[in-house]
């Protein structure tokens, strides 16, 4: 084989092997959000914001895309408690999702994460309500490994991942 036919190879196996590396970076990127000023959030995802939460007190916002459908992301804080809300840009609520003590946890979950994560050390609960059902959002230590759980209202195990993200800060 040629010198030349060679590099060509080489050349067409590196562009080849950087699409592939770079084309699922682009797609997370597509889905990313951005931080966005607190003034620069819908006036009608501000109004759901405070119609839900009159209380609250914004702290930060972004802005986003699932797909080919935008979002907004609004962090508060309500009665002293972290809530996130997501809305569609003319204000539809689409997500809440709120820390949570452990007595607010339903029975059903609280006794699915005994039996499952006997031992474990829970670090924060999280409920999560979207438009057609309501998951806990459990971030605990098991067996010296942090997890994030996530149940059904009914304590049906959903899921179980590694927690390698530190939780987002209060700003």
């Amino acid at each position: 084989m040629s010198s030349s036919l060679r590099c060509a190879g080489v050349f067409w196996i590196a562009s080849t092997a950087l699409f592939v590396l770079l084309a699922p970076a682009a797609a997370i990127a597509q889905n990313a959000s951005t931080e966005i000023p607190l003034p620069q959030v819908p006036k009608a995802v501000m109004a759901t914001v405070m119609k839900w939460f009159p209380d609250a007190q914004p702290q930060s916002a972004s802005r986003g895309m699932d797909g080919n459908k935008a979002f907004f992301d609004v962090f508060i804080i309500a009665k002293q408690r972290n809530v996130w809300v997501t809305c569609d840009p003319q204000g539809g609520l689409m997500v809440v999702d709120r820390e949570i003590t452990l007595q607010e946890l339903p029975r059903p979950v609280n006794d699915a994460i005994g039996r499952k994560y006997a031992r474990a050390t829970i670090r924060s609960l999280n409920e999560i309500t979207d438009s057609n059902q309501t998951h806990y959002d459990i971030a605990l230590t098991f067996n010296n490994k942090p997890l994030i759980v996530l149940f059904l209202a009914n304590g049906q195990f959903v899921e179980e991942m590694p927690d390698d993200q530190p939780p987002p800060a209060a700003k």
